[in-house]
């Protein structure tokens, strides 16, 4: 078994979603979706729900910025990404949770010890 991580899919979604290994791949404000992605959405191959936040947060930089999250799935409309939208909304009404975040991580693809090791995470830095 590997360790667990905060992001054992980082730079290898595109990858795994290509070898059919990850049905969903998720972006948002301040990490745009990777261009190598590109390709796959102009032929249809992949397709990328967009939904956007009236909400702002600020920056590093101090300048505001809309939330914009970034839902890539396999299928158009798939049950699977339209529950992840469904999630993140919840979450951005209520903030963390750490049942709303397990679901989240398994409708993402993630193993169990990582989805634990990232609430530990979250929940130590509070």
């Amino acid at each position: 078994m590997t360790h667990p991580s905060l992001g054992p899919h980082e730079g290898n979604e595109l990858e795994l979603m290509l070898q059919n290994k990850k049905e969903l791949a998720f972006f948002y404000t301040g990490s745009e979706i990777p261009d190598a992605f590109n390709p796959y959405l102009k032929t249809g191959r992949l397709h990328c729900k967009t939904i956007k936040y009236d909400r702002f947060l600020q920056g590093l930089d101090g300048e505001m910025y809309q939330v914009i999250h970034y839902i890539i799935s396999q299928q158009p409309e798939s049950k699977s990404g339209l529950r992840l939208a469904a999630v993140l909304a919840e979450i951005m009404q209520k903030g963390f949770c750490p049942d709303l975040e397990r679901e989240v991580g398994r409708l993402l693809g993630y193993d169990h010890e990582d989805i634990e090791y990232y609430i530990q995470h979250c929940q130590s830095r509070r």
